[in-house]
């Protein structure tokens, strides 16, 4: 589908007023890393950008897929983390939203941000109200979109023929995907269509493939639009395959994967960590399955897709092999300094590309 018509690519900020405008799509920790990154970076290089986080909104466990369950409204966990990413003090904010509590009528405990979004959404009528209205209490520095308004879940099916509803049942079953679609047509947030639109650098994850990146890109219109801007497209590559999800996958496989479900080319960048890991941290992530993603020297379908390095993985104390947002908001700041130095062009034709070639059967 063709990207909502009327839109057009607004002129530049200046760039002694504002930074790169950088749209980062996704959900989980990734996306929140990728924000705090950015703006951590442009304040220390005193080029601060104007940063927007498009969220998926398709989560049906945990927290968010019980109080979506109760009160009728859409799934708001990864946007509460990407708000904390956002604000000001990022740690003393996220403690607060992230802190659990038990309220009567409400099975479990919730995240007091994801019940202050879900009082909002009921002040407000809908979730993009309730974002704007908590991050403009919290001071947040950039926007939070959903990517979609409509209420839709995700089916998936697999290899054997076997298809399930909804993020939760994907992941437990633990088996090779095939592929994933929404449960009906999502009409995409017109503002999200039109940051990606208007951006100097678009980003896509790390991220969950299957229920976090691949959602996000199958609302309607998202896949075409950041398939027709001229600004540079970043796929940042996870650092670990995920059991139940992408077991044995290289980044060729991810890749793979994400052109199977949009029948686009869409990136110009993949960033790629080039820092090892321990043997310890490495064999007890073996231990449930996981192991690094490697590039395996396939190259992309798209030949003009460079494969950028940088050592943006870390582990932490504790033993968790995680993005460093420092690191990680430094690669992609670099990126979009120098796509901001260029005159942007306009949003070229709207194109799909070719059907996914015999490869796909890695996926």
């Amino acid at each position: 589908m063709l990207a909502p018509a009327g839109l057009n690519r607004t002129s530049p900020a200046s760039s002694h007023d504002v930074g790169a405008r950088i749209v980062a799509l996704g959900g989980g920790t990734g996306l929140p890393a990728v924000l705090r990154g950015l703006l951590y970076a442009g304040s220390a290089t005193h080029h601060t950008p104007d940063v927007t986080g498009i969220v998926t909104v398709m989560d049906d466990g945990g927290s968010s897929g019980r109080l979506r369950a109760a009160l009728g409204v859409l799934p708001m966990g990864d946007a509460r983390n990407c708000l904390a990413a956002l604000s000001p003090n990022a740690s003393a904010i996220g403690d607060v939203l992230h802190h659990r509590m038990r309220c009567a009528g409400l099975d479990d405990e919730h995240p007091i941000g994801n019940l202050l979004l879900a009082a909002l959404s009921g002040v407000h009528g809908n979730m993009m109200d309730a974002i704007r209205s908590l991050g403009a209490m919290m001071g947040t520095s950039g926007r939070v979109l959903p990517a979609t308004l409509s209420d839709v879940h995700l089916r998936g099916e697999f290899n054997d023929g076997t298809e399930v509803r909804g993020e939760s049942a994907i992941t437990a079953r633990r088996a090779r995907l095939d592929r994933v679609r929404l449960s009906a047509p999502a009409r995409p947030l017109p503002e999200a269509i039109e940051a990606v639109i208007n951006a100097d650098l678009v980003v896509v994850g790390p991220g969950s493939l299957y229920t976090s990146l691949i959602p996000t890109l199958l609302v309607d219109g998202m896949a075409a639009t950041l398939s027709a801007i001229t600004a540079p497209r970043v796929y940042v590559a996870n650092l670990m395959t995920q059991p139940g999800e992408t077991d044995e996958f290289s980044l060729a496989d991810h890749l793979a994967a994400l052109r199977y479900h949009t029948k686009c080319d869409l990136f110009d960048y993949v960033l790629v960590n080039r820092r090892p890991f321990g043997a310890a941290a490495l064999a007890a992530y073996a231990k449930d399955g996981a192991y690094p993603v490697v590039h395996d020297g396939r190259r992309p379908w798209n030949f003009r897709t460079r494969i950028v390095t940088a050592s943006i993985g870390v582990t932490t104390p504790s033993g968790v092999i995680r993005h460093d947002p420092i690191a990680l908001g430094y690669a992609l700041s670099a990126l979009a300094r120098r796509a901001h130095a260029r005159t942007p062009a306009a949003v070229q034709p709207p194109h799909m590309c070719p059907a996914p070639r015999a490869a796909h059967a890695a996926v």
